[in-house]
């Protein structure tokens, strides 16, 4: 099936425009000639297949594929290309590609720690693949199936993986079947299984997840699939480990039991109604048996299931009471080594604390001292102002009023007056005739 063609008629994958021009695409699908007789043509027809091969890949989450699946999935109607036989070898010349035997063997993604572990620690199974890959090449039809792995569509895939699916169940340990449910819930592009392993091979290297490996028949498959809480945390599987993925099997095991014993509550229930209508009450009397056998299977598997959800929430209460007491540890030893950095002991402070209050308090005297200074300095300007200016005005004593004293709040100046300037001020006075008695100006005059 030309999955290339399928894709573009849903127009989910968008081919480049000349995809529809039948001129360049036969030069396009032609083998390539001596690069030494038309180099820029070589290099971009190269270049146009580089692209389109990784564009597709890294877009439908396929890192592994072969040079029959890339003629299937690149053909145009009944045309295959014929050139990507060389653009496989390229791809491998630029350690754009590797063949998924070596990767299996070291999923690392470097290449000169592949070819020193390869020529110096392996030397026995690097000859048994050099042996393995002349032995394909001298079959045409057996080198189009040897399977390789496109790096950049891996780690795409891989990146897809770190940013939607490990975020949803950071600290779990996960089988490899939930795993790949969750990838496909997060709707995560991953062409197949064997895609899948690979992507996981890669995090594994990358110590962002842990594996646990199986064999069975003869093939090894991952099993299980730790994400870490955080970076950092142990990726190994431990017994611990194990115990908490057991008894979160088992509660997924006992919530579907509860479904189908209330579900064959119900049918017992209906049944046993159905016969009481018919008036055959011995068969309803036997499912009603049937029905109260099952709530009590019922009842126990409940029992089970709030015990094992206690103890995952005591495992989980443990682990964040722990994570809680390293913090207090890590705090508590950064405060010591600050205090012992800074020299903030008890005496230092008390004694920064005294010398700092003796400075304050001759501060505030030299204060005390500037202020008064000057008042009193103001004072006898003040006086020596006002000499002057009775000179200029010709007057040589000052004024017999006596100044005012200092009074409170509750108490009315008290003004001293002689008895001469009393009656000066009653002879400046003007009143009408016969205003006064003469008994009272006599008695003014008397006084």
């Amino acid at each position: 099936m030309a999955l290339g063609r399928e894709d573009t008629e849903h127009g989910q994958f968008k081919f480049p425009p000349c995809w529809k021009d039948n001129a360049v695409m036969q030069q396009r699908f032609s083998t390539f000639r001596a690069r030494h007789w038309d180099v820029q043509e070589y290099d971009t027809k190269m270049n146009f297949w580089s692209e389109l091969i990784g564009n597709y890949l890294r877009f439908y989450g396929r890192p592994i594929i072969s040079l029959r699946d890339l003629q299937l999935l690149f053909m145009r109607g009944d045309q295959l290309p014929a050139c990507l036989d060389t653009v496989i070898l390229e791809l491998q010349q630029r350690k754009q590609i590797r063949s998924l035997g070596e990767f299996e063997y070291d999923p690392g993604n470097s290449w000169s720690g592949w070819l020193v572990n390869s020529l110096v620690k392996r030397p026995l199974s690097w000859g048994w693949l050099k042996v393995k890959h002349s032995v394909v090449a001298e079959d045409p039809e057996a080198s189009t199936l040897v399977e390789w792995i496109h790096l950049d569509a891996l780690n795409s895939t891989c990146d897809s993986i770190v940013e939607k699916a490990l975020p949803e169940c950071t600290g779990k340990l996960m089988h490899f079947d939930a795993f790949k449910s969750l990838c496909k819930a997060q709707q995560i592009r991953i062409h197949s299984e064997k895609d899948l392993y690979v992507s996981l091979l890669s995090l594994n290297v990358r110590h962002i997840v842990g594996l646990e490996f199986k064999t069975e028949k003869g093939l090894r498959q991952i099993h299980l699939v730790k994400i870490p809480k955080k970076q950092g945390d142990d990726l190994n599987i431990s017994q611990e480990d194990h115990a908490v993925h057991n008894l979160q099997n088992t509660q997924t095991q006992l919530l579907k039991q509860l479904e189908n014993l209330e579900e064959d509550i119900k049918v017992n229930d209906d049944k046993a109604r159905q016969y009481l209508k018919e008036n055959k009450r011995q068969m309803a009397k036997t499912y009603l048996r049937k029905r109260h056998l099952l709530e009590k299977n019922h009842e126990r598997r409940s029992v089970a299931l709030h015990n094992i959800e206690s103890l995952l929430s005591s495992v989980d209460e443990a682990q964040n009471s722990g994570v809680v007491l390293d913090a207090y540890k890590i705090g508590s030893n950064t405060l010591k080594k600050v205090l012992s950095e800074s020299g903030l002991k008890y005496d230092n402070v008390d004694e920064v604390l005294a010398d700092v209050r003796d400075t304050l308090d001759q501060h505030r005297e030299v204060q005390d001292v500037m202020s008064n200074s000057g008042e009193s300095a103001v004072s006898l300007d003040e006086d020596q102002l006002e000499k002057e200016l009775r000179e200029l005005c010709g007057e040589t004593t000052p004024s017999k009023l006596n100044p005012l004293p200092l009074i409170n709040n509750n108490q009315k100046p008290q003004v001293v007056i002689t008895d001469e300037e009393l009656i000066a001020m009653l002879d400046d006075l003007e009143v009408e005739n016969a205003s006064v008695s003469t008994a009272s100006i006599k008695t003014v005059t008397t006084a």
